[in-house]
Protein backbone atom coordinates (compact mmCIF):
# COMPACT_ATOMS: atom_id res chain seq x y z
CA UNK A 1 0.00 0.00 0.00
CA UNK A 2 1.28 3.76 -1.22
CA UNK A 3 1.64 5.69 1.96
CA UNK A 4 -0.69 7.86 2.78
CA UNK A 5 0.39 11.55 3.66
CA UNK A 6 -2.78 12.46 6.15
CA UNK A 7 -1.64 9.94 8.67
CA UNK A 8 1.56 11.39 9.16
CA UNK A 9 1.51 11.82 13.51
CA UNK A 10 -1.81 11.85 13.27
CA UNK A 11 -4.19 10.04 16.46
CA UNK A 12 -5.82 6.47 15.66
CA UNK A 13 -7.67 4.66 18.48
CA UNK A 14 -8.80 1.27 17.89
CA UNK A 15 -11.80 -0.75 20.12
CA UNK A 16 -10.69 -4.63 19.91
CA UNK A 17 -6.70 -3.70 19.07
CA UNK A 18 -5.03 -6.04 20.54
CA UNK A 19 -6.10 -8.90 17.70
CA UNK A 20 -7.86 -10.08 14.76
CA UNK A 21 -9.10 -7.12 12.25
CA UNK A 22 -8.49 -4.59 15.18
CA UNK A 23 -4.48 -5.54 15.19
CA UNK A 24 -4.09 -5.74 11.35
CA UNK A 25 -5.53 -2.31 11.16
CA UNK A 26 -3.14 -1.06 13.63
CA UNK A 27 -0.43 -2.42 12.05
CA UNK A 28 -1.19 -0.46 8.92
CA UNK A 29 -1.49 2.59 10.40
CA UNK A 30 1.52 2.51 12.50
CA UNK A 31 2.96 1.65 8.38
CA UNK A 32 1.79 4.85 7.76
CA UNK A 33 3.17 6.80 10.51
CA UNK A 34 0.42 7.54 12.45
CA UNK A 35 -0.10 7.33 16.22
CA UNK A 36 -1.94 4.60 17.59
CA UNK A 37 -3.81 3.93 20.40
CA UNK A 38 -5.33 0.16 21.21
CA UNK A 39 -8.09 -0.69 23.68
CA UNK A 40 -8.95 -4.40 24.47
CA UNK A 41 -9.76 -6.28 27.70
CA UNK A 42 -6.81 -8.53 28.10
CA UNK A 43 -3.56 -6.60 29.71
CA UNK A 44 -1.28 -9.31 28.41
CA UNK A 45 -2.98 -9.60 25.19
CA UNK A 46 -2.32 -5.83 24.43
CA UNK A 47 1.23 -5.94 26.34
CA UNK A 48 2.06 -8.89 23.08
CA UNK A 49 0.65 -6.22 20.73
CA UNK A 50 2.70 -3.23 21.38
CA UNK A 51 5.58 -5.36 21.10
CA UNK A 52 4.37 -6.36 17.80
CA UNK A 53 3.72 -2.94 16.91
CA UNK A 54 6.77 -1.54 18.35
CA UNK A 55 8.61 -4.47 15.85
CA UNK A 56 6.70 -3.66 13.15
CA UNK A 57 7.03 0.10 13.29
CA UNK A 58 11.46 -0.59 13.79
CA UNK A 59 10.70 -2.71 10.36
CA UNK A 60 8.80 0.21 8.46
CA UNK A 61 11.33 2.87 9.69
CA UNK A 62 7.93 4.57 11.25
CA UNK A 63 8.17 6.51 14.39
CA UNK A 64 4.36 7.34 15.69
CA UNK A 65 3.56 7.06 19.17
CA UNK A 66 2.22 3.49 20.28
CA UNK A 67 -0.47 3.64 23.32
CA UNK A 68 -2.75 0.65 25.28
CA UNK A 69 -5.25 0.28 27.25
CA UNK A 70 -7.11 -2.31 29.34
CA UNK A 71 -10.62 -1.99 29.20
CA UNK A 72 -13.94 -3.89 29.12
CA UNK A 73 -15.88 -2.05 26.60
CA UNK A 74 -18.80 -4.52 27.13
CA UNK A 75 -18.88 -3.62 30.86
CA UNK A 76 -18.23 -0.08 30.90
CA UNK A 77 -20.67 2.72 30.33
CA UNK A 78 -19.79 6.34 29.45
CA UNK A 79 -20.29 8.43 32.55
CA UNK A 80 -20.08 12.29 33.39
CA UNK A 81 -18.04 13.31 36.18
CA UNK A 82 -15.34 11.13 35.58
CA UNK A 83 -12.01 12.53 37.57
CA UNK A 84 -9.26 10.17 36.65
CA UNK A 85 -5.76 10.02 37.67
CA UNK A 86 -3.55 11.80 35.30
CA UNK A 87 -0.92 9.16 33.38
CA UNK A 88 0.83 10.30 30.64
CA UNK A 89 0.62 7.89 27.27
CA UNK A 90 4.12 5.57 26.54
CA UNK A 91 5.49 6.18 23.27
CA UNK A 92 7.29 3.70 20.83
CA UNK A 93 10.58 4.24 22.60
CA UNK A 94 9.53 2.47 25.45
CA UNK A 95 11.86 0.20 27.24
CA UNK A 96 9.32 -1.95 28.51
CA UNK A 97 6.53 -3.85 27.81
CA UNK A 98 5.06 -3.76 31.02
CA UNK A 99 5.16 0.27 30.60
CA UNK A 100 2.99 0.34 27.64
CA UNK A 101 0.36 -1.92 28.75
CA UNK A 102 -0.60 -1.62 32.69
CA UNK A 103 -2.13 -4.59 33.96
CA UNK A 104 -4.78 -2.47 35.99
CA UNK A 105 -8.77 -3.57 36.30
CA UNK A 106 -11.28 -2.24 33.50
CA UNK A 107 -12.27 0.60 35.51
CA UNK A 108 -8.67 1.82 36.40
CA UNK A 109 -7.55 1.81 32.69
CA UNK A 110 -10.85 2.92 32.01
CA UNK A 111 -10.30 6.44 33.68
CA UNK A 112 -6.34 6.10 32.28
CA UNK A 113 -7.98 6.24 28.99
CA UNK A 114 -10.43 8.93 29.38
CA UNK A 115 -8.06 11.19 30.71
CA UNK A 116 -5.78 10.40 27.32
CA UNK A 117 -9.03 11.49 25.47
CA UNK A 118 -9.58 14.93 27.29
CA UNK A 119 -5.61 15.83 25.87
CA UNK A 120 -6.06 14.35 22.52
CA UNK A 121 -7.31 14.70 19.04
CA UNK A 122 -8.66 11.89 17.63
CA UNK A 123 -8.70 11.52 13.59
CA UNK A 124 -9.67 8.29 13.51
CA UNK A 125 -11.39 5.70 16.15
CA UNK A 126 -12.00 2.33 15.07
CA UNK A 127 -14.99 0.02 17.21
CA UNK A 128 -13.33 -3.37 16.04
CA UNK A 129 -13.90 -5.42 18.91
CA UNK A 130 -16.62 -8.53 18.33
CA UNK A 131 -17.60 -11.71 18.61
CA UNK A 132 -19.07 -14.41 15.83
CA UNK A 133 -21.41 -17.04 16.71
CA UNK A 134 -22.78 -20.37 15.14
CA UNK A 135 -26.03 -22.05 15.50
CA UNK A 136 -29.93 -22.06 15.28
CA UNK A 137 -31.64 -19.07 17.05
CA UNK A 138 -34.16 -22.08 18.53
CA UNK A 139 -30.62 -23.30 20.35
CA UNK A 140 -30.05 -19.95 21.87
CA UNK A 141 -31.18 -18.91 25.39
CA UNK A 142 -31.40 -15.16 26.52
CA UNK A 143 -27.77 -15.28 27.56
CA UNK A 144 -25.92 -16.60 25.03
CA UNK A 145 -28.11 -13.84 23.51
CA UNK A 146 -26.70 -10.98 25.70
CA UNK A 147 -23.14 -11.94 25.32
CA UNK A 148 -23.10 -12.12 21.80
CA UNK A 149 -25.13 -8.60 21.55
CA UNK A 150 -22.46 -7.21 24.06
CA UNK A 151 -19.98 -8.50 22.46
CA UNK A 152 -20.86 -6.40 18.88
CA UNK A 153 -23.44 -3.96 20.21
CA UNK A 154 -22.59 -2.66 23.40
CA UNK A 155 -18.60 -1.99 22.95
CA UNK A 156 -19.13 -0.11 19.39
CA UNK A 157 -21.68 2.00 21.08
CA UNK A 158 -19.72 2.09 24.03
CA UNK A 159 -16.61 2.87 22.15
CA UNK A 160 -18.25 5.37 20.11
CA UNK A 161 -19.87 7.73 22.77
CA UNK A 162 -16.05 8.04 24.59
CA UNK A 163 -14.29 8.90 21.72
CA UNK A 164 -17.15 11.16 20.42
CA UNK A 165 -15.77 14.55 21.76
CA UNK A 166 -12.08 14.05 20.76
CA UNK A 167 -13.07 13.19 17.50
CA UNK A 168 -15.10 16.20 17.20
CA UNK A 169 -11.89 18.26 18.15
CA UNK A 170 -10.44 17.04 14.92
CA UNK A 171 -13.42 16.24 12.65
CA UNK A 172 -12.73 12.76 12.45
CA UNK A 173 -13.75 9.47 11.24
CA UNK A 174 -15.45 7.11 13.30
CA UNK A 175 -15.53 3.35 11.89
CA UNK A 176 -17.85 0.78 12.41
CA UNK A 177 -17.02 -3.16 11.71
CA UNK A 178 -19.74 -5.12 11.32
CA UNK A 179 -20.50 -8.02 8.70
CA UNK A 180 -21.82 -9.09 5.29
CA UNK A 181 -24.45 -10.81 7.93
CA UNK A 182 -25.38 -7.23 9.01
CA UNK A 183 -27.20 -6.55 5.77
CA UNK A 184 -28.40 -10.30 5.18
CA UNK A 185 -29.58 -12.83 7.31
CA UNK A 186 -28.44 -16.17 6.65
CA UNK A 187 -29.36 -19.47 9.09
CA UNK A 188 -27.02 -20.78 11.51
CA UNK A 189 -25.30 -17.58 12.21
CA UNK A 190 -26.84 -17.63 15.75
CA UNK A 191 -27.23 -14.44 17.29
CA UNK A 192 -24.41 -12.84 15.18
CA UNK A 193 -26.47 -11.66 12.34
CA UNK A 194 -28.77 -9.97 14.94
CA UNK A 195 -26.32 -8.43 16.62
CA UNK A 196 -24.27 -6.96 13.48
CA UNK A 197 -27.78 -5.79 11.82
CA UNK A 198 -27.95 -3.35 15.31
CA UNK A 199 -24.11 -2.68 14.11
CA UNK A 200 -25.15 -1.37 10.83
CA UNK A 201 -28.25 0.63 12.65
CA UNK A 202 -26.31 2.52 15.26
CA UNK A 203 -23.67 3.17 12.60
CA UNK A 204 -26.25 4.98 9.89
CA UNK A 205 -28.26 6.75 12.75
CA UNK A 206 -24.91 7.98 14.14
CA UNK A 207 -24.11 8.88 10.68
CA UNK A 208 -26.96 11.64 10.97
CA UNK A 209 -26.20 12.34 14.45
CA UNK A 210 -22.69 13.26 14.61
CA UNK A 211 -22.67 15.22 11.37
CA UNK A 212 -23.37 18.41 13.01
CA UNK A 213 -20.26 18.07 14.76
CA UNK A 214 -17.80 17.49 11.72
CA UNK A 215 -17.63 13.51 12.48
CA UNK A 216 -17.84 10.82 9.75
CA UNK A 217 -19.16 7.57 10.05
CA UNK A 218 -17.91 4.76 7.99
CA UNK A 219 -19.69 1.15 7.95
CA UNK A 220 -17.72 -1.61 7.21
CA UNK A 221 -19.90 -4.71 6.59
CA UNK A 222 -17.14 -7.43 4.77
CA UNK A 223 -17.87 -11.15 4.67
CA UNK A 224 -15.01 -13.79 5.44
CA UNK A 225 -11.49 -12.58 6.75
CA UNK A 226 -8.42 -14.52 6.28
CA UNK A 227 -5.25 -13.78 8.85
CA UNK A 228 -1.89 -14.47 7.07
CA UNK A 229 0.50 -12.50 9.00
CA UNK A 230 -0.93 -12.93 12.56
CA UNK A 231 0.12 -15.79 14.31
CA UNK A 232 -2.46 -14.98 17.03
CA UNK A 233 -5.20 -14.53 15.06
CA UNK A 234 -5.79 -17.91 13.34
CA UNK A 235 -9.34 -18.46 13.18
CA UNK A 236 -9.10 -21.91 11.49
CA UNK A 237 -11.45 -24.31 12.98
CA UNK A 238 -13.00 -21.85 15.53
CA UNK A 239 -16.44 -22.84 15.57
CA UNK A 240 -15.76 -26.76 15.25
CA UNK A 241 -16.38 -27.18 19.39
CA UNK A 242 -19.46 -25.10 18.97
CA UNK A 243 -20.89 -26.50 15.66
CA UNK A 244 -20.57 -30.40 17.68
CA UNK A 245 -21.88 -28.65 20.93
CA UNK A 246 -24.87 -27.56 19.24
CA UNK A 247 -24.46 -30.37 16.95
CA UNK A 248 -25.14 -28.39 13.84
CA UNK A 249 -24.20 -29.47 9.79
CA UNK A 250 -20.78 -29.96 9.52
CA UNK A 251 -20.85 -26.87 7.05
CA UNK A 252 -21.64 -24.13 9.32
CA UNK A 253 -17.93 -24.14 10.90
CA UNK A 254 -16.79 -23.07 7.51
CA UNK A 255 -15.93 -19.25 6.49
CA UNK A 256 -19.58 -17.11 6.17
CA UNK A 257 -21.05 -20.47 7.31
CA UNK A 258 -20.16 -22.69 4.32
CA UNK A 259 -21.44 -20.01 1.92
CA UNK A 260 -19.85 -19.43 -1.57
CA UNK A 261 -18.41 -16.25 -0.54
CA UNK A 262 -14.55 -15.46 -1.78
CA UNK A 263 -12.90 -14.43 1.90
CA UNK A 264 -10.55 -10.97 1.31
CA UNK A 265 -7.42 -11.11 3.34
CA UNK A 266 -7.42 -9.25 6.35
CA UNK A 267 -4.68 -7.17 5.06
CA UNK A 268 -5.91 -5.83 2.26
CA UNK A 269 -9.60 -5.04 4.04
CA UNK A 270 -7.26 -2.81 5.96
CA UNK A 271 -6.38 -1.10 3.02
CA UNK A 272 -9.44 -0.87 1.60
CA UNK A 273 -10.96 1.04 5.19
CA UNK A 274 -7.93 3.41 4.86
CA UNK A 275 -8.85 3.97 1.80
CA UNK A 276 -12.39 4.62 2.52
CA UNK A 277 -11.65 6.69 5.30
CA UNK A 278 -9.16 8.92 2.79
CA UNK A 279 -12.12 9.14 0.58
CA UNK A 280 -14.64 9.65 3.04
CA UNK A 281 -17.06 6.96 1.92
CA UNK A 282 -20.16 5.91 3.56
CA UNK A 283 -20.31 2.59 3.57
CA UNK A 284 -18.29 -0.30 2.11
CA UNK A 285 -19.21 -3.27 1.30
CA UNK A 286 -16.74 -6.29 0.47
CA UNK A 287 -17.98 -8.27 -1.88
CA UNK A 288 -20.00 -5.36 -3.44
CA UNK A 289 -22.56 -7.87 -4.83
CA UNK A 290 -23.62 -8.83 -1.52
CA UNK A 291 -24.82 -5.36 -1.16
CA UNK A 292 -27.26 -5.81 -4.51
CA UNK A 293 -28.65 -9.04 -2.45
CA UNK A 294 -29.63 -7.16 0.33
CA UNK A 295 -31.31 -4.52 -1.58
CA UNK A 296 -33.39 -6.95 -3.92
CA UNK A 297 -34.08 -8.64 -0.24
CA UNK A 298 -36.13 -5.29 0.62
CA UNK A 299 -37.78 -5.26 -2.93
CA UNK A 300 -38.39 -9.42 -3.35
CA UNK A 301 -37.96 -11.34 -0.10
CA UNK A 302 -38.98 -14.58 -1.42
CA UNK A 303 -36.46 -14.47 -3.93
CA UNK A 304 -33.52 -13.30 -1.17
CA UNK A 305 -34.76 -15.99 0.65
CA UNK A 306 -34.49 -18.58 -2.05
CA UNK A 307 -30.97 -17.44 -2.69
CA UNK A 308 -30.01 -17.23 1.12
CA UNK A 309 -31.53 -21.22 1.24
CA UNK A 310 -29.15 -22.23 -1.69
CA UNK A 311 -26.23 -24.46 -0.68
CA UNK A 312 -23.06 -23.15 -1.04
Amino acid sequence: MKKLKQWQGRWACIGGGSAGLGLVLARQLVRQGANVAIVGRDPIRLAQAVLDLEAFAVQCSTSGKIVSFSVDLASTRPMAGVSPLIESPNTLNSSSPSSSTSPLNSTGDLSRWLEWLNHVQLDLAIAAAGKSDRGYLRQLNVDELRIIFEANVSTSFAFGQYCEESLSRGKGTLVHISSLAGIVAAPGMGAYSIAKHAVVALSRQLRLELAPKGIRVLLICPGPITFKNLTNSNHQGRYDELVKQRELPPELAKPAAGKNIRAIDADSLAEKILLAVEASTKELTIPKKVRWLAALGMLFPSFADYMLAKKG
